[in-house]
C-alpha cells in the first residue's frame, strides 16, 4: 500500500529562514524520485515570494502545491476577517507567482477551525488536511487547545466530506502521528511494526515531514538527539517496505 507523502513548507523552525526550503527541498525530492512518488506540498506564502522558482519546478515535475497558510500562524487564533484576509492574499500569491489557485490547504500547527472550513468552501478549496485523529502527542504540544485536539482525535480515520464541497483529508496517527518525529524517535524494528499497524486502520497512510527536518538544526534538541540525516536513512527505509 502506497503511503501519500506531503510536506509542510515554512520558514525554518528557530531561525525563520529559508534553508529548509533551498536545500530540504533538494533532499525531499531526490527522495521522492528515488522511490518513484509524488509529494503534496502544504506551503507558506512568504516561501513562494522568496523562492518561486522552486515552486514552479515542483509543480512542473508533477508535485501538488497546497497552502499553509500565507504565513505560519495558527488560524484558531484569528478573527472571521482576518482569516479571509489571510486566504485572499494567499490565494492572490498563488496566482501571481505560481500561475494556479491553491485547492489544497493544512492549518499551522492542525490549527483547523469551523470559520477556516466555512471560508475554504467559500474559495472553492477542494480539501482540507488539518485533522489527525487519534494522535495523543497534540495533547503534550498543545496542552491548551483541548477543545481543538479532542475534535481532532475523535474524528474519522479516513477522507470524508466535512462540507458540501469540501473534504477532509485526515493525516494519519495511531496514539502517535505518522510524521517526522516519529520516524526519528522508533528503532527500525518498532518503525517497521508502526507502519504495518498504519496501513491495517488507514486506506491511504498519509505520512508529513517538514522542509526543515531536512536539514541541519543547531539550535534543536531533537536533531541533536535524532540527527536529520538518519531520519532520512529511515524515512528512505519505510519507503522502502513492501509488507
Amino acid at each position: 500500500m502506497a503511503f501519500l507523502m506531503t510536506f509542510d513548507i515554512e520558514p525554518d523552525l528557530h531561525t525563520n529562514k529559508y534553508k529548509g526550503v533551498v536545500i530540504g527541498i533538494k533532499k525531499i525530492v531526490d527522495i521522492l524520485k528515488k522511490h518513484e512518488k509524488k509529494g503534496i506540498f502544504f506551503t507558506t506564502c512568504d516561501c513562494i515570494e522568496k523562492h518561486p522558482n522552486i515552486f514552479i519546478n515542483l509543480k512542473n515535475n508533477g508535485h501538488e502545491i497546497a497552502l499553509h497558510g500565507y504565513n505560519h500562524v495558527r488560524y484558531d487564533e484569528l478573527t472571521i476577517g482576518e482569516i479571509e484576509d489571510q486566504l485572499k492574499k494567499a490565494i492572490y500569491t498563488f496566482d501571481n507567482c505560481l500561475g494556479f489557485k491553491p485547492i489544497g490547504f493544512r492549518a499551522p500547527q492542525h490549527s483547523i477551525n469551523d470559520n477556516t472550513l466555512n471560508l475554504l468552501q467559500k474559495y472553492n478549496f477542494k480539501y482540507d488536511s488539518s485533522y489527525t485523529p487519534l494522535n495523543l502527542l497534540q495533547f503534550f504540544f498543545f496542552p491548551k487547545k483541548i477543545r481543538l485536539n479532542l475534535t481532532s482525535f475523535f474524528s474519522p480515520l479516513n477522507t470524508y466530506k466535512i462540507r458540501q464541497n469540501l473534504k477532509e483529508v485526515p493525516t494519519s496517527s495511531l496514539l502517535i502521528p505518522f510524521v517526522s518525529l516519529t520516524v526519528r524517535i522508533l528503532p527500525k524494528f518498532l518503525l517497521r511494526i508502526y507502519v504495518n499497524l498504519i496501513k491495517i486502520f488507514y486506506k491511504q497512510p498519509i505520512f508529513y515531514a517538514h522542509s526543515w527536518d531536512f536539514i541541519r538544526m543547531p539550535n534543536s534538541k531533537i536533531d541533536k538527539l535524532f540527527p536529520h540525516k538518519n531520519f532520512i536513512k529511515k524515512l528512505d527505509y519505510i519507503l522502502s517496505l513492501k509488507k
